[in-house]
């Protein structure tokens, strides 16, 4: 990667792309949320480390590079069309670009970027289909901008660009977005025997990583009721500290949903939520999260400040339960009947 801090540029790659997409990763093939759930015109968040960019032509071959930079730009280079940010997790500090119709090119494969969480801006120029492209026409071309945060923002549309982009953008989802979210957070184990025990994860180490802030604004005043937050198995509880800030912990439902609960946290540190009210509106301040939390964090926080007393994930989590509770009733009728005819001959 070259060090754009001396002025020095990196080149131009060639990245095959297909159906008007590719993928920039920082946790080899994670699966996240579909895209079309959150997002603009240009990129769509798909998870703590995943986005995927929108190119103009469908199948075929862009330009890009990627600059990692000291700190934030002082404001947007001239001569883009679209330009667009998101903020990412990189638990390793490293990041790479796929253009789902072939291998990702050396060049924008494993890029050198900060560890823990950064902000990662999109710039897209010359998006034209390759049905009105002529040999005349530029290349099309993005770049990435990548700089180090601790604070987890929303996705945001930094410069709109034109909307004749050959596909319509489906309506954005929400709700979606934090029952994807929530479920994340208290992922079911595999109920299938294991021959060997699971290798570690490189990507779950994090304990040198310092706690990040998820950080939401509203242009009016959110009441933001101290409750307990249902989670299945666990539940959240935010208990209210001062007029200002609530604690937000993890602990066990009191009543739990499957045959088999879960017991184990998905995080044992509590954490504070602020919420700091002002001319402009409400901005909410949740510290002390772990970064690989924070963009869940972030989807849940956007769904319940416009849609206070709603848990979009209640219901899949039902529907988990119940099919979890069938084969554990039937395999219960069925050790009953074992030990009966156990008794019988004994």
């Amino acid at each position: 990667m070259v060090d754009t801090r001396r002025g020095e540029q990196p080149d131009w790659t060639r990245v095959i792309v297909g159906y008007c997409q590719y993928d920039v990763s920082t946790v080899p093939w994670e699966n996240g949320m579909p895209i079309y759930t959150v997002g603009d015109r240009l990129l769509h968040p798909g998870g703590p480390s995943q986005f995927t960019g929108f190119c103009g032509i469908h199948t075929g071959w862009i330009e890009m590079r990627a600059r990692v930079l000291p700190g934030p730009p002082a404001d947007v280079e001239d001569g883009w069309d679209s330009v667009s940010e998101v903020t990412l997790w990189s638990p390793t500090g490293l990041l790479s670009v796929v253009g789902l119709m072939g291998g990702p090119p050396d060049a924008l494969t494993d890029v050198a970027v900060p560890r823990g969480l950064i902000r990662v801006r999109v710039h897209a120029r010359d998006r034209l289909h390759e049905s009105v492209r002529t040999d005349d026409d530029p290349a099309e071309r993005h770049e990435l901008h990548i700089w180090a945060v601790t604070e987890e923002t929303r996705w945001r549309t930094v410069l709109a660009g034109p909307g004749d982009r050959g596909w319509e953008q489906r309506e954005q989802n929400p709700a979606r977005a934090a029952e994807w979210a929530l479920l994340s957070l208290v992922p079911r184990p595999s109920t299938r025997p294991a021959m060997l025990p699971p290798p570690a994860d490189p990507y779950e180490d994090d304990a040198d990583l310092d706690r990040v802030t998820v950080v939401r604004h509203r242009p009016a005043p959110v009441a933001v009721p101290a409750t307990v937050l249902p989670a299945g198995d666990l539940a959240i509880r935010l208990e209210r500290v001062d007029d200002e800030t609530l604690r937000w912990a993890w602990t066990t439902a009191d009543e739990p949903m499957f045959p088999d609960p879960l017991v184990t946290l998905p995080d044992e540190q509590p954490s504070t939520v602020r919420l700091i009210s002002g001319p402009d509106g409400l901005t909410l301040r949740h510290e002390g999260v772990r970064g690989r939390h924070a963009f869940a964090l972030g989807a849940i926080w956007d769904h319940l400040l416009d849609n206070p007393g709603s848990y979009p994930w209640v219901e899949t989590l039902r529907r988990q339960a119940a099919e979890a509770t069938s084969p554990a009733e039937k395999h219960g009728r069925v050790q009953a009947q074992r030990d009966t005819v156990r008794r019988g001959w004994g």
